[in-house]
Formats: C-alpha cells, structure tokens, sequence
C-alpha cells in the first residue's frame, strides 16, 4: 500500500542543514500495524509526515497504491489526504467551541462533502461516545478527547490512520484503551502506522522499527 524508495529530508534551521530522514526504504503493506520508535530528533514525525503527503521529501521516491505522488501538485496531494489518509495527533486539536458531533465533522466540512449524520453516528458509536454526543472538549476526559480526534480521522473512511504519538497524553489505563481501539479498527483491515515513546505498546504492533538519527537501525 505503502512504498518509500530513498527517502531524504533536509531542513534549513537558520544557516543549519538538518538531515531529518536519511536514505529510508519502508513497505507497509495493506491491513498492516506498524510502530516507530526512536529517541527525540530521530526523524519519527518527519517520516509521518513525508507518509501522509503533509511534506515533500527532499530526494526519494514515495508510492501509494503504486503511484508515485512526491512531484504531485498540492491540489492532488490534498485530495490523496482527504480520501485515503486519517491523522491522529498527540495533541487533540478539537475545536473548543464545537460539540463532540461537529469536531468529528470537519473533515467532511473542509472537503465539501454532504454531512451523512448516519456515517458520522456510526463512528461516535463506535468509538463509545453516544453519550457524549452534544458535549464540548471542556466536558471530556483526555481519554474522550483522543477517541472524538480518532472518530474525526475515521469519518472520511481512509484506508490508512497515520498516529503520532496518539497516547503521549494521556495515563496509563486510557492509553491502554487507545492502542486497543487502534488494534481493532486495525483488524477490520484498516493500515495503521503509530509512531510512540512507548516501547510496551510499540512491541504490540505487527512490527516496530526503530529509527536513530534519521535512519532505520532495527
């Protein structure tokens, strides 16, 4: 589904040249689990965000579906993001003043969609958030806040869920709940790439690559 040949990402940082990715080949096939471990400044969320087409690599080759789409112009590349790719983030990014409902919208909103209230109702039910439905972020636990930010990634239906560090937030018992919530949505064939601190979980996935100073070392 997924195929990096080369990949390279180098930064300017004032008159600084930052190699942040190095030389990286990756496949993620369809329906695969994966998790990115590595220390700070290792090239984890540089590498999402060259997988999620939110950043071009510098040199490199990326594939989806067998389609190369690092020289594609930005309106095809949104449209790439929009269809086949969910974001999860450590941080929420919840829209203070929206209900759980219209957080969960946006996608459909910013990509012109017609609002289905059922496909929208059918994933705040599959994430356990019937009952909170008409709440504002303020009104929920960091634990619901990270499940309404997953509903939201899933409303456009993607094929792949790209999660950066999707627990850092949150304790212990809720980040247990959160990789679980991963795994099954996993298991209904959905591609997921986690990118965590969190060497337990990690070692829970499909495969863990271990990624140090912008390559692939494990």
């Amino acid at each position: 589904m997924i195929e990096l040949k080369g990949i390279e990402k180098t930064y300017l940082r004032g008159s600084e040249e930052v190699h942040a990715l190095k030389s990286i080949d990756l496949k993620v096939s369809k329906g695969e689990f994966i998790s990115i471990v590595g220390p700070s400044g290792s090239g984890k969320t540089s590498l999402l965000h060259v997988l999620g087409c939110l950043d071009r690599p510098s040199k490199g080759s990326l594939l989806i579906d067998g389609v190369a789409v690092e020289n594609m112009p930005e309106n095809k590349l949104v449209q790439i993001r929009r269809k086949k790719i969910g974001f999860v983030f450590q941080q929420f990014y919840l829209m203070p003043g929206l209900t759980v409902f219209d957080n969960i919208t946006l996608p459909l909103v910013f990509s012109r969609q017609t609002i289905d209230k059922g496909k929208i109702i059918r994933a705040i039910e599959l994430l356990g958030l019937k009952e909170r439905i008409e709440h504002y972020p303020k009104q929920l636990s960091g634990g619901e806040m990270q499940r309404v930010a997953i509903a939201r990634a899933l409303v456009n239906e993607p094929e792949i869920i790209l999660a950066d560090e999707p627990t850092g937030n949150l304790d212990s018992e809720n980040s247990e709940k959160i990789f679980e919530l991963l795994k099954s949505l996993h298991k209904n064939n959905l591609t997921v790439v986690m990118v965590t601190h969190n060497n337990d979980l990690a070692s829970r996935a499909d495969r863990t690559l271990l990624l140090k100073d912008g390559k692939f070392i494990a």
